[in-house]
């Protein structure tokens, strides 16, 4: 049977002679001490440490706050997953492998070393031929010397890389306040640290028999899609990787191979299997000050004289673990999946049910009952500090079931607290100027007929002008959304319709302008009837040409002085149709 501790506080309350009435919690004489959570191990001092037993024992005499932190276990876990490489060559993948050790430094904090062996590949479908700097690849090297035969080369990559590295980790949501560690089956964590890596990169520059890739028989901007020219490159190549790329020796010791420190990140998901094993999945970034991890660095132009790329590569660790807890038989766990407010908040709700009096909330609004004005709330009800159901705006209906709980105090409301609109024209009552008319039209913010007003006129209404280019008819982009205001509108009221005047500035003669006015206009009925699906019918044109100026009085022919005006006389105005007065 586990052994468990009274909590500090029934050390300060004194004894008290208790029995049970399971029939009410709430009843003083059925308090019973509750089980410690804390994954089940506060009070049971066969998870403290030698050193943190005297404070357990100040603690369980009443001499400090803080219980003792338990002991913690470490956790041993395999990896396995996708390792890439983000760099100038375009990524193909790769695998990676590791061992891991993690230990908890607090309950937040924690350490994690990591080894890591992997091979990345990578293959561009694009030819590069920029090539007269990389020394693998000119005359430095004639077996592979394509800068001088053909000038082209498909770069690639081979990359074996090994690191080892050690990261802080931070678990971000086991210090909860709302859920039991026991019940959380999933940490959300992230880390950052360091380390080094050895790499060895290759490329496959040569075929079986030693000799160069005819890279020239491929098109140098490669068939028309990436999948094709991958193909045909798979085809040619035979993948041996024989070649050692950029700043790599031939065939180097393990120790002889390019050596580079690297800044890790990492995010991740841990999930809780049990209290011996963890699942884990985690991206971890590496940063180095290598650019050759994919055996390329220079850009593709210019041809002759190629500069460096300007960013290092890094590669990617995308990686499932499976992890297993040691360190001894008891109970205890990595800290990371305990949660030490577990205490605390058993240790409250403890001393709501032996402190009935003082911290029961029958009504369950947050207020105890000792400061409860109104200690039997509806369930739901927003209240204030002391217990009182709120009203904001004063119309009769609490807040908990007020669908505008900040309307304007005096308003008319209905039964769900929303202001009422009795001509159902979108403007409240209390601030309608024309409230109750029933209006068949559209209504301005203050409830007035503004269009339509149920006598089929067109009243006054603004509608946007469009405005043209010197000499052009077509509807330039900044007016699609004049022309979509126009189309909602009418869409608005199915049985609108509008006028359509074009216009023209002065110049060129009258019957040139007038034939471009009504070229401008029949572009404008045919967007609207075209794009937003308007019936042509309903729009009326005309053609003024260059009788009806806005800006009159300008020089005809060309002054960069008056350009600006004279814009606005090219135009196209609409308006609604009016029967009275548009025949």
């Amino acid at each position: 049977m586990k052994k468990i501790y009274i909590l500090f506080c029934f050390f300060c309350l004194g004894s008290f002679n208790l029995k049970v009435n399971a029939q009410n919690p709430y009843d003083t004489a059925a308090y019973k001490p509750i089980l410690p959570l804390y994954r089940d191990i506060l009070g049971d001092t066969t998870v403290i440490s030698k050193k943190n037993m005297p404070q357990e024992k100040q603690f369980e005499k009443g001499q400090y706050i803080f219980p003792a932190k338990p002991k913690n276990k470490w956790e041993i876990a395999l990896n396995g997953g996708g390792l890439f490489v983000s760099g100038d060559v375009a990524t193909k993948g790769g695998w990676g492998a590791g061992l891991e050790v993690r230990k908890s430094l607090g309950y937040a904090v924690s350490l994690k070393g990591q080894v890591l062996h992997g091979n990345t590949f990578g293959l561009n479908w694009q030819a590069n031929s920029g090539l007269a700097n990389n020394p693998v690849l000119t005359h430095s090297h004639p077996a592979t010397d394509y800068y001088q035969n053909g000038g082209l080369f498909y770069y690639n990559y081979k990359t074996t890389i090994d690191e080892i590295n050690m990261q802080a980790v931070l678990t971000i949501n086991n210090i909860g306040y709302h859920k039991v560690a026991r019940e959380r089956k999933v940490n959300l964590y992230g880390g950052l640290g360091g380390g080094a890596m050895i790499y060895y990169t290759k490329m496959d520059a040569l075929d079986a028999n030693g000799i160069r890739y005819n890279f020239v028989s491929i098109p140098l901007a490669g068939y028309p899609d990436r999948k094709t020219t991958i193909a045909a490159l798979k085809t040619m190549m035979d993948g041996t990787y024989e070649t050692a790329a950029e700043g790599q020796a031939d065939q180097p010791k393990f120790f002889d191979r390019v050596t580079k420190p690297v800044v890790t990140g990492s995010i991740g998901l841990g999930f809780h299997l049990s209290r011996k094993f963890q699942l884990s999945l985690t991206e971890k970034i590496a940063i180095t000050n290598d650019d050759l991890l994919d055996g390329q660095r220079w850009q593709e132009h210019p041809y002759a004289d190629p500069v460096l790329t300007g960013n290092f590569d890094t590669y990617h660790y995308l990686s499932a673990s499976l992890g297993y807890f040691i360190g001894g038989k008891t109970r205890v766990e990595p800290l990371y999946w305990q949660n030490p407010n577990d205490y605390t908040y058993d240790a409250i709700q403890t001393l709501i049910k032996k402190n009935v009096d003082d911290l029961v909330d029958t009504d369950d609004d947050g207020v105890i009952n000792k400061l409860d004005m109104e200690p039997n709330s509806e369930a739901g009800a927003v209240v204030n500090t002391h217990g009182v159901t709120q009203d904001s705006d004063k119309d009769g209906v609490p807040d908990a079931k007020d669908k505008d709980p900040f309307s304007p105090i005096g308003a008319k409301v209905d039964g769900d607290g929303i202001p009422t609109d009795g001509d159902k024209d979108g403007v409240p009552d209390y601030k309608d100027k024309e409230a109750n008319t029933n209006p068949t039209g559209l209504v301005d913010v203050n409830g007035k007929t503004i269009l339509g007003g149920g006598t089929g006129s067109g009243g006054y209404w603004w509608l946007p002008m469009i405005f043209y280019d010197l000499d052009k008819d077509n509807i330039k982009p900044e007016m699609y959304e004049r022309m979509k205001y126009v189309a909602t509108v009418m869409k608005m009221y199915p049985e609108l319709k509008i006028v359509a005047v074009g216009h023209t500035d002065i110049r060129a003669s009258n019957k040139y302008n007038e034939d471009l006015s009504l070229r401008r206009v029949n572009n404008a009925k045919k967007f609207l009837s075209e794009i937003y699906g308007i019936d042509a019918s309903r729009i009326i044109t005309k053609s003024s040409g260059e009788t009806e100026n806005l800006i009159k009085s300008l020089p005809d022919g060309y002054n960069e002085k008056f350009e600006g005006q004279q814009y606005y006389n090219r135009r196209v105005e609409f308006k609604v149709y009016d029967p009275k007065t548009d025949k």
